[in-house]
């Protein structure tokens, strides 16, 4: 009989972590590789859409291409911004405040007198 009566009960709850940690590592290597085919086929996705878009913009600019007698602010493609809305850095020319009304300052009660409730 053996010495260590722990030795075949080791031995198998070893083998059964190295079966566990190889399943393990598998499941792993198999979940990675959808991620990269999901990865690879959104960035398809994402070049056939930009590509798209690119012939679209290029369609849209041959059908505004100038013309005579256009001026820039004919083109519909031009980005001009916002311009409303904007204020002028600084004080005003004039540099009169506002008048401001001062709070009001709560008084204190007398003779230790309860605050009425509203």
């Amino acid at each position: 009989m053996d010495q260590d009566p722990f030795k075949r009960a080791a031995e198998e709850f070893k083998r059964s972590l190295e079966e566990h940690a190889r399943r393990m590592k598998e499941e792993m290597e198999r979940a990675r590789e959808q991620m990269h085919s999901a990865m690879d086929r959104a960035r398809a996705d994402m070049e056939r859409a930009r590509a798209d878009f690119e012939r679209q913009m290029d369609e849209a600019r041959e059908h505004m291409k100038w013309r005579p007698g256009w001026t820039a602010w004919d083109d519909p493609l031009r980005d001009r911004g916002s311009r409303k809305g904007r204020r002028p850095r600084g004080k005003p020319p004039d540099g009169e405040p506002a008048p401001v009304k001062p709070k009001p300052r709560p008084t204190p009660l007398v003779d230790g007198a309860e605050a009425p409730i509203d």
